[in-house]
């Protein structure tokens, strides 16, 4: 039956039917073509077929289709919209052929094709651009008004002061913006757009190259400031009068995306970074030779009006539907909503049409799940809306909006605007081939990721450790480091240990005028340490104990200071002051001094001040001793004891003699200590093992550095290069994505770091360096990617392994996760799957809050996701479609 929203007028109306039943996938397989015309209705059928085609057009065009065997049209006839007077008929005509339908080409036209052919599995795209080639970036809207061509212009601006250059392009051919921004620094431009598509229109040569040089050197006196601007015409008498048109230009070409072609091939011979071509709004040939271009990254400008959003779904629908491509390289479009009020509630409203614009190009989501589109938010600005005349008084408009600040998303979707520089491109040694490197790397990480064997004697100084340092130059440190499992406590543990001495860990940190001398001593340590952590331990201590001349303790010291911890039943009923005094007993006891007499830790702050001595406690292992501290009051009074009280005592001694450093969990601190825990944990922020994104981009560049990997550069250097820098300086590590520098995968960087951060944002040194180990072996031998020393598949590979090695160690420490992780395990396959509701997993409200305070899984409305750190090693699977790494770190807010 004739669908209800199609009216038969014309022979538009009936071809309509059958692009719909194309669409829908419902074209009959013994139907090859279809061709209409005013006076009729053509269908190329197979042989033999005719009876099946008859019953068919009975049905399909039902309740208008007529069959006259014996009549003027043996074929039949569909009654089109009539008046009662004067019938109007459509005259059919099936016509057996042995055609076979030829591979479809993706045309970026609105236009209906002459011939509607059988659907075909395949279809021909273009070929993807060379990487000579500048991207081609389409600016439009659907609506006019809605701040595009400023957008546009801030992009370009944005480029610039990357150093890249850029072409831009006025392509509104009916009422240019671009133009007429530029029209006071250009007043008489040399050539225009409209120049070139009617240079290109005479041009005999396949790709139009001669009209390209052309424009590309009378373009050479309209840079302004590393942007060439090419307006739609020369002057604005010129803007009714425009003879030839994009569709003359596309209609009969060999090529259907030579305007595309054209602009990509001027960037190049101009030799820009980006070409930018800020669109008319709504659809015409131009607009739509581009936006359905998929090699195009497409921008598509929208405020949040009903009108507006609604038709710039529809553009995204059209795009999935004329221009989905499968190529690696084909760029998803981006989208920016504009003129967003401050208003926090407007923010429901954003979260709303980006689940529309999602829903509706999920086909072109789910090639690759781990990338999400690029989307902006821009505020309402009313310094944009009447635009200065002058492109100087605009940028500064531009700047002191925050615009320019807010397409910086953009960039970053963009490809490589820069080669490598050639300081960069000799990071590499020249020395190894790239299977040494990955060896080199492996050897190197392996070392590097178990701090316990204390196999790797240098350390990465952190802006935390840094800190540390400086802030007490002068006096000894009397503070608490915390860090989650993995964020590098015994590391460093061990690192400040093995100096001796806190005056050259503070120099080794570099940090120079270091006036406080004090020998460290470790008082407690892991019991997970090997036996060259050990030794280390054992030398420090006796080395300080040597320099202060006291006696060596007893050899069962380390039982008696476990005991008195763990303690008999009187231990358990002291109070905070007496386990403080104990603390200090202990300290004492265990440097050899007045072994097991109550006062000794007074006494031995006092002899150290009369000596005009300085000693550094340093601890670790805390973990190991208070094993049940969220259930124990006895275990968590201790552990208050010795982070609040202790330190207090020390910093109220006149001499400073005894400083202390206590590594310890950030679980730890908040079960132990039930006021004020906040107030801790922020007094101690500053020195806290917490990783950012640009320190965990340090650290890698760190470990490739000890690795001999790149060239060596000063330390001093490495500290201080920014994010940018970082990311550009790992590029020869892993690429710019896991993938070609054009492909759809994501970048490398934010992949690697937001993989191996949980949902409260923290990422461990640990997974950083074993994903690197993990990666470095299983890109040994790889052939394909000789660019790179880690390959995309083995970084993907390494997430499983990392996140069950992360799974087990915490296991190893935390017994209310282990008890929870357990459980998870021992779930049915069917109901081990991310996301997950409540009932799946048959977890209480307190589990489930346990795991959302540890960043193991995110809620959203009735389900919870899992992280992808935890989900390999808790055995989780994704469910089908459902969005991974990147996408769940935007859920969070991380992205």
């Amino acid at each position: 039956m004739i669908p209800s929203d199609i009216r038969l007028y014309t022979w538009v109306d009936v071809e309509e039917v059958l692009l719909r039943l194309q669409e829908e996938g419902n074209w009959p397989e013994w139907l090859v073509w279809a061709r209409s015309y005013w006076d009729e209705f053509i269908l190329g059928i197979r042989p033999g077929t005719k009876s099946e085609a008859k019953a068919w057009l009975n049905e399909t065009y039902d309740p208008r289709y007529r069959m006259n065997s014996d009549g003027e049209f043996p074929d039949g006839y569909i009654i089109l919209e009539s008046l009662r007077e004067h019938e109007r008929t459509l005259p059919i005509l099936l016509e057996e052929t042995e055609e076979s339908p030829p591979t479809p080409r993706l045309v970026p036209s609105l236009a209906r094709p002459s011939v509607l052919w059988q659907p075909t599995d395949q279809t021909q795209h273009p070929e993807s651009f060379s990487h000579d080639i500048p991207p081609v970036v389409a600016f439009h809207s659907f609506k006019g008004g809605v701040g595009r061509t400023t957008h546009a212009l801030a992009l370009a601006q944005a480029l610039a002061e990357e150093k890249s250059k850029v072409l831009l392009v006025d392509g509104d051919l009916e009422a240019p913006g671009i133009s007429w921004v530029f029209k006071r620094r250009m007043p008489s431009p040399s050539v225009s757009f409209a120049d070139l598509l009617a240079l290109a229109h005479g041009d005999p040569s396949p790709e139009a190259e001669n009209a390209i040089q052309l424009v590309a050197n009378r373009l050479q006196s309209s840079l302004i400031d590393q942007i060439y601007v090419l307006p739609s015409f020369r002057s604005t008498s010129e803007f009714t009068s425009l003879e030839i048109r994009p569709e003359h230009l596309i209609k009969g070409a060999k090529n259907p995306f030579l305007i595309t072609q054209i602009l990509a091939n001027l960037g190049k011979v101009l030799q820009v970074d980006v070409v930018i071509v800020d669109l008319r709004a709504g659809l015409s040939e131009l607009a739509t030779g581009l936006i359905l271009d998929p090699r195009v990254y497409r921008i598509f400008v929208t405020t949040l009006s009903g009108q507006s959003m609604s038709g710039t779904l529809e553009l995204f629908k059209l795009i999935v539907q004329r221009a989905a491509s499968t190529q690696d390289e084909d760029p998803l479009p981006a989208w920016i909503f504009t003129k967003v009020p401050q208003d926090q509630g407007f923010q429901n409203l954003v979260n709303e049409n980006e689940a529309e614009i999602l829903k509706v190009i999920q086909p072109l989501l789910e090639q690759n799940n781990e990338l999400i589109p690029t989307r902006i938010k821009t505020s309402f600005a009313d310094s944009l809306v009447v635009l200065p005349e002058s492109w100087e008084d605009i940028v500064i408009k531009l700047k002191s909006s925050g615009l320019i600040e807010s397409v910086h998303p953009l960039l970053e979707w963009l490809p490589s605007r820069k080669n490598i520089s050639s300081e960069q491109s000799d990071q590499v040694v020249s020395t190894l081939d790239i299977n040494q490197q990955r060896e080199h790397l492996k050897d190197k990480t392996q070392k590097l990721v178990y701090a316990e064997t204390a196999e790797i004697d240098d350390f990465f100084p952190t802006n935390p450790l840094r800190s540390l340092a400086s802030d007490h130059r002068l006096r000894v440190p009397i503070t608490v480091i915390i860090g989650a499992k993995g964020s590098g406590k015994t590391y460093t543990f061990l690192q400040i240990i093995r100096r001796v001495n806190w005056q050259n860990f503070a120099q080794a940190a570099g940090v120079q005028e270091v006036q406080a001398s004090a020998n460290t001593f470790p008082f407690l340590a892991s019991q997970n340490l090997e036996n060259k952590a050990q030794e280390l331990v054992k030398n420090t201590r006796n080395l300080t104990i040597q320099s202060l001349e006291f006696e060596q303790p007893p050899n069962d010291i380390d039982s008696i200071i476990s005991d008195s911890i763990r303690g008999d039943d009187y231990n358990h009923q002291l109070h905070e002051g007496e386990w403080r005094e104990l603390w200090l007993d202990l300290i004492a006891w265990s440097m050899g001094f007045q072994v097991k007499n109550r006062g000794a830790g007074r006494n031995l702050a006092a002899y150290l001040a009369e000596k005009q001595q300085q000693v550094v406690i340093v601890i670790d292992g805390l973990e190991d001793l208070f094993q049940n501290i969220t259930n124990a009051p006895a275990q968590q009074t201790a552990l208050r004891s010795l982070l609040q009280e202790v330190p207090k005592w020390l910093e109220q001694q006149p001499s400073r003699s005894l400083g202390i450093i206590i590594f310890i969990r950030r679980d730890f601190v908040i079960a132990a200590i039930h006021q004020n825990s906040a107030q801790m944990l922020a007094r101690y922020e500053p020195y806290a093992l917490n990783w950012s994104w640009e320190e965990a981009l340090r650290l890698i560049a760190w470990v490739i550095l000890k690795a001999g990997i790149f060239s060596d550069i000063n330390p001093e250097k490495l500290q201080e290069m920014s994010k940018d820098e970082l990311v550009e300086y790992l590029t020869p590590l892993w690429g710019q994505k896991l993938g070609s520098d054009r492909s759809r995968e994501a970048r490398s960087d934010k992949f690697v770091i937001t993989a191996l951060s949980d949902f409260k944002g923290q990422v461990q040194s640990r997974d950083l360096v074993r994903l690197l180990c993990i990666a470095a072996e299983k890109s040994i031998n790889n052939s394909y990617w000789q660019d790179r020393i880690l390959v995309p598949p083995a970084i993907k590979d390494a997430l499983p392994d990392c996140s069950k090695a992360k799974i087990q160690e915490i296991e190893q420490e935390n017994a209310e996760l282990k008890d929870i992780f357990r459980h998870l395990q021992s779930l049915d396959e069917k109901d081990r799957k991310s996301p997950f509701t409540l009932q799946e997993v048959k977890l209480s409200l307190e589990q489930i809050n346990v795991l959302k305070n540890n960043g193991v899984i995110l809620p959203d409305r009735d389900k919870y996701y899992m992280c992808e750190i935890f989900r390999y090693g808790l055995n989780f699977s994704q469910n089908a479609g459902r969005s991974k790494v990147l996408s769940l770190a935007r859920l969070a807010g991380l992205g």
